[in-house]
């Protein structure tokens, strides 16, 4: 095997348009190949790095997992490896922000698993002010029921040094968003010359500058690719948001995951995303917003000392921008009632649709429209769905 075979590792962080990229890889399977790149199916390596991480970080839950070395204990990696080892194509790229997760131990474990190909790693890195609430959703959206004002308190309790356990969402900020652990974890696995930090850039910049950068990395023509995605991963509005995290808390945070998946992702996109323009978003406090302008600082440092720093440092701004919109209390403030009762009619209206669909009839004591109370609303809301996520066969029609 020629020693030149390259693999490189778009480990993320999450919300840095790694959903954009893999599409893009996925979309240009053909083109990469013909310059020597292979682009693995994504759900490929999404199932071989969920067994990865679930032998060392557990991804889903933030726990720490088993000890063992991935190289030895994770048969779908490995044989992702040792394909990427024997293809035509010299060299292999695999997007996964999962990785981005790993600690310093686990990261080096990751490269070490990869012997014989020539590792290199590339971290997305995005304006921590816009970061912020949308990994708050994203969370909100995989059955997190942790408040948008308390997740922003996270992120300035562990931008200020506050340990993991100190509050509900330091582990999850951590793990997801602490930008500067990323570059020191993958920094002291592979050489600076293998480790790039590419930026995102703004929304004024044109979105197919992150494909360009990253091709970059890769020596890859962008002239041979086309920068057109057919799949996009918009936000919900805040109200929506907010709705989805009290039903979460309401009973639906500890369903499976596969199974919730499968139909709040059928929930959001044909019911709740409508509403988008209808819904405020969510916007951090002063506070918030200049913890998360130290952390674009502290994330330029690290990449100083560990990285190669592709793109513009103006991507992520070490001071608060005028044009900014701040929420004008001390911490951020929840959405109107008015937004929220808003989404859960709707909700109420699209989650009865889906257990038609799936021939389950609702329980008895539901009502044909969603009450005017919030709390009521919300209880119905998560009994309903819940029977939807779970096919409960005690409500199949006709039984």
């Amino acid at each position: 095997m020629a020693a030149s075979r390259r693999l490189v590792l778009h480990v993320g962080a999450m919300k840095t348009g790694t959903t954009y990229v893999q599409n893009l890889l996925e979309v240009n399977r053909e083109a990469l190949a013909s310059q020597g790149w292979w682009a693995p199916d994504q759900r490929r390596v999404v199932r071989a790095t969920r067994e990865l991480l679930a032998l060392t970080d557990d991804a889903g839950r933030g726990r720490r997992g088993l000890r063992g070395r991935p190289s030895a204990t994770s048969p779908r990696w490995e044989k992702l490896l040792a394909e990427a080892r024997e293809r035509p194509e010299p060299h292999t790229v695999v997007s996964m922000e999962f990785l981005s997760f790993a600690e310093r131990a686990r990261a080096r474990q990751v490269v070490a698993s990869a012997s014989g190909l020539d590792v290199h790693v590339v971290l997305t890195a995005r304006d921590a002010v816009g970061a912020l609430p949308s990994q708050w959703q994203s969370l909100t959206r995989n059955r997190s029921s942790l408040a948008w004002p308390e997740f922003a308190e996270a992120a300035r309790l562990a931008g200020a040094g506050g340990r993991p356990g100190s509050r509900p969402g330091v582990k999850a900020f951590r793990r997801t968003q602490d930008l500067p652990r990323m570059v020191e974890a993958w920094g002291e696995a592979v050489p600076r010359e293998r480790f790039s930090v590419v930026t995102v850039p703004g929304s004024d910049q044109p979105r197919d500058l992150l494909w360009t950068r990253l091709l970059g990395v890769l020596g890859v023509d962008p002239a041979a690719t086309t920068p057109e995605s057919p799949f996009s991963n918009p936000q919900l509005g805040y109200g929506s948001c907010e709705l989805l995290r009290r039903v979460n808390g309401a009973g639906l945070a500890g369903l499976k995951a596969g199974d919730y998946r499968r139909v709040m992702r059928r929930l959001a996109r044909g019911h709740l995303l409508p509403l988008r323009d209808r819904q405020t978003r969510p916007r951090p406090d002063r506070a918030t917003a200049e913890a998360a302008v130290g952390l674009n600082a502290r994330t330029l440092d690290a990449v100083g000392r560990w990285a190669t720093l592709v793109g513009d440092p103006a991507d992520l701004p070490v001071g608060l921008a005028a044009d900014v919109e701040l929420d004008p209390g001390t911490s951020p403030g929840l959405p109107p009632d008015d937004e929220v009762r808003l989404a859960a009619q709707t909700a109420w209206r699209g989650g009865a649709e889906l257990c038609a669909e799936e021939g389950l009839a609702l329980p008895a004591d539901l009502p044909a429209e969603a009450p005017d109370d919030l709390d009521r609303a919300v209880t119905g809301l998560a009994t309903m769905l819940g029977v939807a996520i779970t096919r409960d066969p005690a409500y199949r029609a006709g039984r």
